[in-house]
């Protein structure tokens, strides 16, 4: 069900020129949100590490690493923009509007960030972190389990590790596809004969993509770990 995020918001924040501009995008003015998602950003990061680590008191460094970049990451931060329809109130310049700008997660995902931003300065620190402990609700009572959260690279370094196998080595290359610049990565393990192929649109993307790959050669091989 979606909901409208001004329900949330203080009648300071809602009439304050801030708010305006953490819903104006570059290309509608140079006064955007742009330095307010940096801000915003910042401050998600800190009141999602300060709930984890009163939530979760035994888990370790890169337990509680995984747990606050699943919920930090860009995929969370618009699928919460969407629960809150933010794209209908973007302001766009005129080619964005015509490429659907009020959709792409990476614009929708950095004005929820720049209204944390102004909450944050606007109604303060209590304020802020009532706000997103709100918005965040859903995603922070349903964390997947830790290994879950683990990335295809970890994944199978640690699997690997625990066969006393050497790392795998990943080969990471430019590449044109549609007139765009994309990667492909070879990870290569010699002890099992894997030589898998990623591709994606960033070096790490690609490399996740070819690692993933090699965990499922290795799964269908029934190596026990």
């Amino acid at each position: 069900m979606i909901k409208d995020i001004e329900k949330l918001l203080s009648p300071k924040v809602l009439s304050s020129q801030l708010y305006l501009e953490s819903l104006t995008h570059r290309s509608a003015s140079n006064k955007n949100n742009e330095l307010l998602e940096f801000f915003g950003d910042a401050i998600l990061g800190f009141f999602i590490a300060e709930f984890l680590f009163n939530k979760y008191p035994t888990d370790d460094e890169g337990s509680l690493s995984r747990k606050r970049s699943y919920i930090v990451r860009k995929e969370t931060l618009s699928k919460v923009a969407k629960d809150f329809d933010i794209g209908k109130k973007i302001i766009l310049g005129e080619g964005e509007k015509k490429s659907g700008g009020n959709r792409r997660d990476s614009i929708i995902s950095d004005a929820l960030e720049a209204i944390i931003a102004v909450v944050y300065i606007v109604d303060g620190f209590e304020e802020a972190r009532n706000f997103i402990y709100n918005i965040f609700k859903n995603y922070l009572e349903k964390l997947p389990a830790d290994n879950d959260l683990k990335d295809s690279k970890t994944k199978l370094q640690e699997f690997l590790q625990a066969q006393n196998c050497e790392l795998p080595n990943y080969e990471t290359e430019e590449i044109i596809l549609k007139n765009e610049i994309y990667f492909k990565t070879i990870c290569k393990i010699i002890k099992y004969k894997i030589h898998e192929e990623g591709i994606g649109s960033s070096k790490r993307k690609s490399q996740q993509e070819a690692a993933s790959r090699a965990l499922e050669k290795i799964n269908n091989m029934d190596i026990k770990s």
